[in-house]
């Protein structure tokens, strides 16, 4: 298995590598260095592998050059250092001259594994695990994550080169897997437009382990040194554009229960920029922004939560098609949500009525959602049992590890 993130945070990969490692798989994954852990490591019966992604010489120059691009210093070097980190062009080359030596150190490392199968983690991985496939004479198997194609970076944010690069990889390889994962239905239906050669499609949605036993609270509230009686709304994933977080910062705004306190607790892509929105509007004694946390200890946090967040705003079908990890971990932990009022997410909350549905460009909608489940715990409570349930019978990832074994056991 292959993937361009950091294990730790993936909760994904990290079911899946555990089902087939349980299912009698010898599991290799290659996946981003991180902090504090080895290069390479044995957990739990499983291989890991992190090729760096710099070479040393490069990480040091990175960071002087990140070092002068976010100072005030007004020297004509830190200013031609700010100018080229923002043009297009260098970006570009920029982005090759670093995906490219790190994409050779994963296919290296993929190439040094003699496997029977090869999963790749979402497009980005999809060329590395189909050319090593293809050589070894081995199985390949898709897991698209992301309506990637559809997405707001792929749009946006890649460069128009790179965009094309990306969509001849989807379309040479995807009709080539022996299976291919998607995380919704409405991304899979979508896929098979844009795809009609491909076959055998899965649908694994992103659900949480099942939890009978919920750990005990007063982790957050802790953190933030909040009263008994204080309401908490949380918001947990990438603090990222289009996750509707200024919206729900505007929202905060406008509430009038003193007891609401807003939480973000994630990894921050945005530089501070929510930081000094919440700082801006006075928010700072009601908006409080925590570091991420693994995975394996999301529960502690979620499980204080009076109500939870989902607002992504419709810029792309990849938000519009979503059902977000968080979604079913809020449910398993018992925590209302407010949701964007997409068809996936609508459905999934009203099957198992435990939330809200509002337009997330609307700080008001959000807002008078927010504080009618602030103004009554009967309501709260009954999502509360309702979205639990749902998660313990449904929504969970024993029904979905299934799918993956049986996949799995096919490829056999």
């Amino acid at each position: 298995m292959v993937v361009k993130n950091r294990l730790s945070n993936d909760a994904r990969v990290k079911k899946e590598m555990a089902v087939l490692a349980e299912d009698g798989w010898r599991v290799t994954v290659i996946a981003m260095p991180e902090a504090g852990v080895p290069e390479e490591e044995n957990r739990h019966g499983v291989r890991i592998i992190r090729p760096p992604v710099f070479s040393e010489s490069k990480q040091k120059l990175r960071s002087r050059v990140a070092e002068a691009s976010q100072s005030i210093d007004m020297s004509t070097r830190a200013r031609v250092i700010r100018y080229l980190r923002k043009n297009k062009l260098r970006r570009l080359v920029a982005d090759l001259q670093r995906d490219i030596p790190w994409e050779r150190r994963l296919r290296n490392a993929a190439w040094g594994v003699d496997a029977d199968v090869y999963h790749a983690n979402d497009l980005d991985t999809l060329e590395i695990c189909g050319s090593v496939a293809e050589k070894r004479n081995a199985k390949l198997v898709y897991d698209s994550h992301e309506l990637w194609l559809e997405s707001s970076r792929y749009l946006t944010t890649t460069h128009p080169l790179n965009r094309i690069r990306l969509k001849k990889i989807e379309q040479k390889y995807i009709s080539k897997a022996n299976a291919v994962i998607a995380v919704t239905p409405m991304r899979g239906r979508k896929m098979q437009e844009m795809y009609p050669s491909m076959q055998n499609l899965y649908i694994v949605e992103n659900a949480p382990e099942k939890l009978p036993d919920l750990p005990g609270k007063g982790r957050l509230r802790s953190m933030i040194n909040a009263a008994p009686d204080d309401i908490i709304a949380l918001y947990q994933g990438v603090l990222c554009p289009e996750r509707g977080l200024e919206e729900l910062l505007a929202a905060a705004e406008l509430t009038q229960n003193p007891k609401l306190r807003f939480v973000f607790i994630g990894m921050d892509t945005l530089n501070g920029t929510l930081q000094q929105i919440a700082a801006d509007k006075g928010l700072n004694n009601r908006v409080f922004f925590l570091p991420p946390v693994p995975s394996e200890e999301l529960p502690e946090i979620t499980i204080d939560a009076d109500m939870g967040f989902i607002l992504f705003r419709n810029t792309c079908l990849n938000h519009y098609y979503s059902l977000p990890n968080k979604l079913y971990e809020y449910m398993m932990a018992g925590v209302p949500i407010i949701s964007s009022d997409f068809p996936e997410l609508k459905r999934v909350l009203e099957e198992a009525e435990s939330g809200i549905t509002v337009n997330p460009d609307s700080p008001e909608e959000i807002a008078q959602a927010v504080e009618k489940l602030a103004a009554s715990r009967s309501i709260r409570m009954k999502m509360k049992q309702n979205g639990r349930k749902a998660a313990l019978s449904r929504y969970n990832w024993e029904p979905q590890s299934e799918i993956l074994r049986n996949l799995y056991r096919k490829l056999r």
